[in-house]
């Protein structure tokens, strides 16, 4: 074994290192702010695609449909996601998001720019720009769910889409 190999970590010990260390700093983050990373995931998704049913949703984030019901109740119950009657099918519910809840989503975006712009900040936009294309092409070689952590999917869940 070659001896720069074990003094330099290739790309995958780097991006793990790396991944440990945004994943800490966001939790974090998001604990200043009375939140948690899975409540932020299923805001994004519900933010992305409101009127979907919680089962479209869990689908989307890679959940059991039992798992979501938690993090939905949650968020109702600070008043952020509300739970209606679905127009397609009245035996479903559809989530959306509140006023207060686009409030709140407009805080975690804030803070998501404050964590990119600390992560990246040894790199210039173009150089940023770059990184970002090259992980996003990884990550879809990868196979992962675009927007979503694998870390808190289930590897069981039932991924398929709706679409």
């Amino acid at each position: 074994m070659s001896g720069e190999r074990v003094r330099s970590p290739g790309a995958a010990f780097l991006l793990a290192q790396l991944g440990g260390h945004s994943a800490r700093l966001w939790t974090a983050r998001l604990a200043r702010i009375g939140l948690e990373p899975r409540e932020v995931m299923l805001f994004r998704h519900v933010a992305l695609a409101e009127g979907q049913s919680q089962q479209q949703v869990a689908r989307a984030i890679g959940l059991p449909p039992s798992r979501i019901v938690g993090l939905v109740d949650r968020l109702a119950d600070r008043g952020w996601i509300e739970r209606r009657t679905s127009a397609a099918d009245r035996r479903s519910r559809a989530l959306h998001l509140t006023p207060a809840g686009r409030e709140m989503l407009q805080r975690i975006m804030v803070v998501s720019a404050e964590h990119e712009a600390d992560l990246t900040r040894g790199l210039d936009p173009a150089e940023r720009k770059a990184v970002i294309e090259l992980l996003h092409r990884v990550a879809t070689t990868q196979g992962l769910i675009e927007g979503v952590h694998p870390g808190f999917a289930e590897p069981n869940a039932d991924q398929t889409r709706d679409d």
